[in-house]
């Protein structure tokens, strides 16, 4: 049989989960359910009947199914060891306004850290581009750790930038310049979505980028583009939301220790949170009002939080979930910040984020509690394909171990 043959094969075989808890990832939570999936996505979410020839997987009533957990803002095959530059390909360094960058294009689908995110219950990322006041566009992946992962160009997801003291430091040292560059910028975007016949025969005013650059610009100015936005303080905060308001854009907040001074401005403007909640702690001048529970207070005041690592430590992602739950944050909502949430925050979740009929099935069966650090995954499904669960590190203990036995047998 063809390798074509064989992956025809296993996309439409049939797998049922059952006798499962299912996490949905709205915050509802089913017990002692069968999902089935076909062709790589759910085909039900309940009792129903169990196609003939399918994969049968038994959770006993004790195991957990729960979606894919969706990493939203990542370095996965970006970044490979902090301290080797010809491993760093998330940033142009020193760069200010480059929104035609495309961070994808340096991704590594075979880098050896994206085995252990899986392992961990994380099936799918947003490549997201480091420093810059507009730092580029963000592009989905899912984890399979092989080359057919490679994101699709055509379709990014989310246009990062920083307003905070990134932002300010790359704008001559003030904030106002880094406002002045966005302002100049949107204006010269919508005036050459207007008259690009004019700028293609070189019969245009002088323009702050090029073409490409304010090409990228346009789906972000007609609504089609979240712009992520970078900032802690609340002043930058509330000027970000002020300019998604007089330009009619999808702005979402990254970072945000102090968000919750202006909770209900966030809440009005309908402007989702993405935090790291290991990292809300006053570690800078633009921190300084920052509280451990910040999840808890915006989303009691209604804004819709995410969550994510914002590093290399994909490991921790469900610990982060936790840490949030520690300090208030309800549990059903903290599994929700790393499915669902991320996937609505990022126009993700007609496909992606929860366990619903018609979604990819990107589906992590737990041994218990996925929130808790004693459950691990036993099994990782992309679009209805088990993923293997090995990993440098397991591959490493086993050749150790393999070393180990022969010297313990000769004494």
């Amino acid at each position: 049989m063809s390798a074509a043959m064989l992956l025809s094969v296993v996309l439409n075989a049939a797998v049922a989960f059952e006798h499962v808890n299912v996490e949905i990832g709205d915050g509802l939570v089913l017990t002692d359910t069968t999902v089935v999936v076909v062709d790589g996505r759910i085909a039900s979410v309940g009792r129903g009947p169990v196609p003939e020839g399918a994969t049968r997987i038994d959770g006993g009533g004790t195991k957990t199914l729960a979606p894919g957990f969706i990493d939203a803002a990542s370095p996965l095959g970006l970044r490979e060891v902090d301290l080797e530059p010809s491993t760093l390909d998330e940033a142009m360094n020193g760069a200010v306004l480059v929104p035609g960058f495309r961070v994808a294009d340096g991704f590594n689908p075979l880098s050896v850290r994206i085995p252990s995110a899986r392992e961990e219950g994380v099936t799918g990322a947003v490549l997201a581009p480091g420093s810059g006041v507009l730092a580029g566009t963000g592009h989905w992946v899912v984890l399979t750790g092989t080359m057919s992962s490679m994101p699709d160009m055509k379709k990014p997801v989310a246009m990062f930038g920083d307003v905070g003291n990134g932002g300010a430091a790359l704008s001559g040292g003030a904030r106002g310049g880094l406002w002045l560059k966005l302002r100049e910028v949107v204006a010269d975007a919508r005036w050459y979505a207007k008259n690009k016949t004019a700028v293609e025969q070189n019969r245009s005013r002088a323009l702050a980028l090029s073409p490409l650059h304010l090409e990228a610009l346009l789906p972000v100015l007609e609504g089609r583009l979240p712009l992520v936005l970078s900032a802690h303080r609340a002043s930058d905060i509330l000027e970000a939301v002020r300019f998604g308001q007089e330009e009619k854009l999808r702005v979402v907040i990254a970072g945000g220790s102090e968000a919750w001074l202006v909770a209900a401005e966030l809440e009005a403007a309908r402007v989702p949170v993405l935090l790291v909640p290991s990292n809300l702690v006053p570690g800078s001048f633009e921190q300084l009002r920052a509280r451990d529970d910040v999840a808890t207070r915006l989303d009691a005041a209604g804004v819709s939080v995410a969550i994510a690592c914002n590093d290399m430590s994909r490991r921790r992602l469900r610990q982060e979930a936790g840490i949030a739950v520690s300090y208030g944050l309800p549990r059903a909502k903290a599994l929700s910040a790393i499915t669902l949430q991320p996937a609505k925050a990022l126009g993700l979740d007609k496909d992606v984020g929860s366990v619903e009929r018609g979604k990819r099935a990107d589906l992590v069966l737990w041994s218990g509690d996925p929130l808790e650090l004693s459950s691990f995954a036993e099994k990782v499904f992309i679009a209805g394909v088990e993923q293997p669960l090995a990993t440098r590190q397991t591959k490493l203990v086993e050749r150790y171990l393999q070393r180990v036995k022969p010297a313990a047998k000769k004494r």
